[in-house]
């Protein structure tokens, strides 16, 4: 068991090591010499862990997709008010895109890695897996709310999932080019908008 562990965590620090050097050089210009080089270890251990470049930049990509999600669903465990937990998951969202601005280059490295024959397979699958898994979260919230009629009736869950992940990423993308000083302010109205139109009055 300690050797698996042991494992574990050595495979954890090379991929953080991995996502400080993608995120300075961006997925094409980076090697993995470079990385094998800012771990202080040779390239063949690196491939112990990581078969390739794509693998361990799939592997980067999957962490920042559980790392947010753990995020947000941290956000909501003390909350049984769904309206508060929508609040919250768009304010925890704003703290990961304000904390992490730097990975938005490589979020579009990856979508655009998800296109490319030879890669589209698992990359996309990967994409696609990260963002059903945020808008079940929030369908679920809005479904639970309209039980409780705390949600008009008529409120397609689905379609305000999609609505919120899409804006989500809209303004991860946007803080990274323009970079607002008031992202929480901009991210907290926007959510504030979108309840008024969905919760019963």
């Amino acid at each position: 068991m300690a050797k698996r562990v042991d494992k574990e965590q050595r495979q954890a620090e090379l991929l953080e090591i991995a996502i400080e050097v993608f995120a300075k050089r961006g997925y094409q210009a980076t090697t993995m010499d470079e990385i094998a080089e800012q771990a202080g270890v040779s390239k063949g251990m690196l491939y112990i862990y990581f078969k390739n470049k794509e693998a361990l930049f799939g592997a980067v990509f999957r962490w920042f997709g559980k790392m947010t999600e753990e995020v947000m669903q941290s956000a909501i465990d003390d909350t049984k008010d769904e309206v508060e937990q929508i609040r919250r998951i768009t304010a925890a969202w704003a703290e990961v895109a304000i904390r992490h601005r730097e990975f938005v280059p490589l979020f579009l490295d990856f979508w655009a890695a998800a296109s490319v024959h030879g890669m589209r397979n698992d990359y996309a699958e990967d994409l696609a897996t990260m963002y059903d898994e945020y808008r079940t979260m929030i369908i679920g919230i809005i479904e639970r709310g309209k039980v409780r009629h705390i949600f008009k009736s008529d409120v397609d869950a689905e379609a305000i999932a999609y609505l919120l992940v899409g804006g989500m990423d809209g303004f991860f993308i946007q803080s990274w080019l323009s970079q607002p000083n008031n992202l929480n302010t901009l991210i907290f109205n926007a959510t504030e908008s979108l309840l008024q139109g969905i919760i019963t009055t």
